[in-house]
């Protein structure tokens, strides 16, 4: 593929993301149903969606290794668990922090597996770029930092959000390098996995309200759907980007570039306040896809 339609493709991935980020956060603002049941109730429909979505755009048309079949359920099983996290951890504890370590993890995993493994190996620049944009991590998230308050139990979810963000791309990354012309039934078997074990994990949790999880309002279901839609065709393009560009440069250059265009977008739309430290981590993440391009 042209290198052209390599970086179009990267920019129409990482405004994908960034639209599921942003109407993510419009459904939990929305969200009327039990307060405890708003993210299992996402990660199903969030699931059910995007196998969907992907389902379709294949034309119904499957044919998954067993081997797809078993990395997509191992991962299905990963994405509840960093749901999970998500729930517990912003339940316990300050949520910058675990966004923090969550995408240290999606990227410092990922760069240390694929190292081991597979024999990959950085340039001075892109370890520059790589270095950069955790501290435009940091820096995005910092002025949230608060551990007073923080419950028993925060830190080690904190500690799985790391390590299941981090496995979830391994495990893409390493079906696409053995079953490239798989793609598509990785997608499907992995998020139609996950939102059946989110469906049982919300029945068991919330019992009888469990109906009542999903009278969430009109709004809600739009952003959901959004979100879902959104995030369907992102993982397609990041499947097939995966091809052509290292897990974690492809996840630095995402994850840097959705936190900088939602941060951009909250501002625009929902007239958020812009700290200086927000703005300082922009101009980071520019800086660390600008190293990691040369």
């Amino acid at each position: 593929m042209p290198a052209i339609f390599v970086v179009l493709m990267t920019m129409v991935c990482i405004a994908c993301y960034t639209g599921q980020t942003f109407f993510n956060k419009l459904f939990s603002m929305h969200y009327k149903g039990p307060e405890a049941a708003a993210t299992p109730v996402y990660a199903v429909l969030y699931g059910a969606l995007v196998s969907a979505v992907t389902l379709a755009l294949v034309r119904f048309q499957l044919n998954p290794s067993r081997e797809t079949v078993l990395l997509g359920c191992i991962n299905g099983v990963v994405l509840f668990l960093y749901n999970l996290g998500m729930i517990r951890a912003s339940r316990t504890g300050p949520y910058a922090f675990q966004s923090i370590v969550m995408l240290f993890g999606s990227i410092v995993v990922c760069l240390l597996f694929s190292a081991a493994y597979w024999g990959d190996r950085l340039t001075f620049s892109q370890m520059s770029g790589i270095a950069v944009m955790l501290i435009a991590f940091v820096v995005l998230n910092s002025g949230g930092i608060d551990f007073r308050g923080v419950k028993k139990g925060y830190f080690f979810w904190v500690i799985s959000l790391f390590f299941t963000n981090g496995i979830y791309g391994v495990l893409m990354d390493a079906q696409q390098r053995l079953y490239v012309q798989e793609r598509n039934e990785m997608i499907i078997v992995t998020f139609f996995s996950s939102g059946v074990v989110s469906l049982l994990y919300l029945l068991i949790s919330q019992r009888e309200r469990s109906l009542q999880a999903f009278q969430m309002g009109r709004a809600a279901w739009g952003f959901a759907a959004g979100s879902g839609l959104c995030a369907a065709l992102a993982v397609c393009m990041l499947m097939a980007l995966l091809t052509y560009i290292p897990s974690y440069i492809l996840y630095t250059v995402c994850n840097g570039s959705i936190l900088a265009l939602s941060a951009i977008l909250c501002r625009i739309v929902l007239k958020e306040h812009m700290t200086k430290l927000t703005v300082a981590g922009i101009l980071l993440s520019a800086i660390s896809i600008i190293l990691l391009s040369i």
